[in-house]
């Protein structure tokens, strides 16, 4: 089956792709939006950017809870439903007469989110074959990259011009509009395996997950000790005048799109576990560079360039790799990445707000370089338990899992066992 010709998989990928488009612009509104927000209930900005963050834990905490909670159900069905809370959650928020009802709504909408996101990538993966899986998780996951560029600046000129109520109701019927289309295109009804709290413990003892887990904690954390504060630093270390920076983060939103298409064709040439290493060893490189290169614009916009094309190289990978390592519990893998990108993203902030007022704005990107580097160490013994994992009387295929496929190697393993 090619995803270039299947005209009944292209459809499907793209409801999911747009599923995940309508969980970015939700969640991204109220960045947006904050100051039409802030002077519609007449509270600070401060409160408003509490919205933000109770979305973030929500989100983490939800995720694999409701792999558990709903394991039995379709997860078509699932995905529905957190489309339809997203909704329900979105057009609560614009009819909201104060900031506590708004506070719950969007509790509803990162509840929703935390039931779109790793039930579409478990979809995305579920339509193809394994070795295309890695092409379709990027177009799936398009659809988020598509919104962190568009839903911000969208949500800001909507909400100026139209308010913000207007604006979260237009994301609400959004979010209608892409459960019909999966409703019509996305097919799948396969249920999802049962799960327990035990279960879900058991997984993460099972070999390389909780590492594999561990990469997008420290991924994201290192990312958003540098993004969190990346306008001061533009400003500040590389001499980028205010009026300039939106043009500059639009050249990051832009090299996105672009990385998303190298992303897809890279994703048919190599393994997940060599791009997620390429990416974080670009990114190390990048980030130590902008400690040294000369602070002048064009600098930053080579380091925005190479930031996004890697990022949008990881993200995918990461997922075909949960994917890859976990196939039995697909779907619980996924959400606990998620679970951990949020917990990582908000950790990643946390500690740019506290060093930036010790360290300065400037040496942030190093401090990126670093805990990517544990990204990196957390990949490398994922991959190692994994290895270990291949029974110990198979001597050759332990060193087929060390240069080439550890999951083609525990398949032949196991079938050797059998005979």
């Amino acid at each position: 089956m090619s995803l270039s010709l299947d005209r009944s998989v292209r459809r499907s990928l793209s409801a999911l792709a747009s599923a995940y488009f309508a969980m970015g612009a939700s969640a991204l509104a109220v960045i947006g939006s904050i100051r039409a927000i802030a002077d519609g209930l007449g509270i600070g900005t401060g409160a408003v950017a509490h919205l933000v963050a109770i979305y973030a834990i929500v989100f983490a905490v939800t995720a694999p809870l409701l792999q558990v909670i709903a394991s039995r159900l379709p997860q078509r069905t699932l995905l529905l439903a957190g489309l339809a809370a997203s909704a329900a959650g979105s057009l609560a928020s614009a009819l909201a007469t104060g900031y506590a009802p708004l506070f719950a709504a969007r509790i509803l909408v990162a509840v929703g989110g935390a039931a779109i996101a790793p039930v579409a990538s478990a979809l995305g993966a579920a339509q193809v074959p394994r070795e295309q899986q890695g092409s379709a998780l990027v177009r799936v996951f398009s659809g988020m990259t598509v919104a962190s560029i568009v839903s911000t600046p969208a949500a800001q000129w909507i909400s100026s011009q139209f308010g913000w109520r207007f604006l979260f109701c237009a994301i609400g019927l959004l979010n209608l509009a892409v459960a019909a289309a999966v409703a019509l295109w996305v097919k799948d009804g396969r249920r999802g395996q049962a799960l327990s709290l035990r279960s879900m413990m058991a997984e993460l003892r099972r070999p390389g997950i909780a590492p594999a887990i561990a990469v997008i904690f420290a991924y994201m954390a290192g990312m958003f000790a540098s993004f969190t504060m990346i306008v001061p630093i533009l400003q500040n270390h590389f001499g980028i005048a205010p009026r300039w920076t939106s043009s500059a983060l639009l050249v990051f939103g832009l090299a996105g799109m672009g990385g998303n298409v190298l992303a897809r064709r890279l994703a048919t040439r190599f393994d997940a576990d060599r791009l997620i290493a390429f990416a974080l060893a670009v990114l190390i490189a990048m980030f130590a560079a902008m400690d040294l290169l000369p602070g002048r614009p064009i600098a930053a916009l080579a380091a925005l360039l190479v930031w996004a094309c890697s990022h949008d190289v990881f993200m995918p990978s990461q997922q075909r790799r949960m994917a890859e390592i976990a196939p039995h519990a697909r779907s619980l893998a996924l959400a606990l990445n998620s679970s951990a990108l949020y917990v990582g993203m908000s950790a990643g902030s946390y500690a740019a707000g506290v060093l930036a007022t010790r360290l300065g704005t400037g040496e942030l990107p190093l401090v990126s370089a670093a805990v990517l580097a544990l990204a990196l160490l957390a990949l490398w013994m994922s991959r190692r338990s994994l290895v270990d994992a291949v029974p110990t009387a198979h001597v050759e295929l332990r060193e087929v899992a060390q240069h080439h496929d550890i999951h083609d190697a525990r398949k032949v393993a196991l079938g050797e066992l059998r005979d």
